[in-house]
């Protein structure tokens, strides 16, 4: 039997851990990865410091479960956006200038009327940054802004890919990577139970018991206290075995009936 594909993210970027912003990138990415038959096996926020995000590349990549890695954030033309260079020592890879990114980001230039603003259609400083990259970095496109997302091969199947932090270039990027590096895997089945005012604790021993006899089922219980509800959600790659724990649920515990 083949490794069960699983998916990790980076977040980099100090406006997250001093809560400035709502890391919402993470959750998106997490859904898609999830659906796509990829799910994410841990997420790691580091700020924008390069020994922090070297550090948590090497972590990743070390993690031999890990088929697909995304580093996220830290891509752009100011000093604080230090991502390239960290991928560079990470991957142990010289940074090189991209000459087709340059011109990507000249022709780009031209097409926002950027370079009439100017005056100049010359890359500046902050330009040619974004055009730095390591050796053995695979463009893949930002159709929604200069900073080019990058796919790295690490060897028997697994793949890390630097993708922008702001939210609509991301999901940009992400999906050119989706098309061409994440097909081909089954998505969880996933199945709930909705309960009204019924007690978490009161499903304890149940899901104790289920946990053992179904170790490939992920079960848990997820309060809603605006709606007082509590979801049981039962996934994985089985829908026998899926269906056979929400089966089991319904048939032990009486007390309470589902209302979903």
């Amino acid at each position: 039997m083949g490794r069960v594909p699983q998916s990790s993210i980076i977040v980099v970027g100090n406006e997250i851990l001093r809560g400035f912003t709502v890391d919402t990138n993470s959750n998106w990415l997490a859904s898609r990865l999830f659906q796509c038959g990829f799910p994410v096996r841990l997420i790691t926020t580091v700020g924008d410091v390069d020994d922090d995000i070297v550090s948590a590349i090497h972590q990743h990549v070390d993690r031999a479960e890990l088929l697909r890695i995304f580093v996220c954030g830290g891509l752009g033309p100011t000093p604080d956006d230090r991502t390239y260079v960290a991928l560079a020592r990470a991957l142990n890879q010289p940074l090189v200038y991209r000459r087709d990114v340059g011109a990507q980001m000249q022709n780009l230039m031209f097409l926002l009327n950027m370079a009439a603003r100017r005056g100049t259609a010359a890359l500046n400083a902050g330009n040619r940054k974004m055009a730095m990259l390591p050796a053995s970095a695979i463009l893949v496109r930002n159709g929604a802004g200069m900073a080019p997302g990058l796919a790295f091969e690490l060897g028997q199947g697994r793949y890390l890919f630097a993708l922008p932090g702001v939210p609509h270039e991301l999901r940009a990027v992400y999906d050119d990577i989706e098309r061409s590096y994440l097909s081909g895997e089954r998505a969880d089945v996933v199945r709930e139970l909705h309960y009204r005012l019924a007690p978490e604790s009161m499903f304890h021993d149940v899901m104790q018991t289920l946990e053992a006899e179904y170790p490939d089922v992920s079960l848990g219980s997820y309060p809603q206290t605006e709606t007082r509800e509590l979801i049981l959600r039962a996934s994985g790659p089985n829908p026998e075995r899926v269906d056979a724990v929400i089966a089991a649920i319904r048939e032990r515990i009486t007390q309470y009936q589902p209302v979903a």
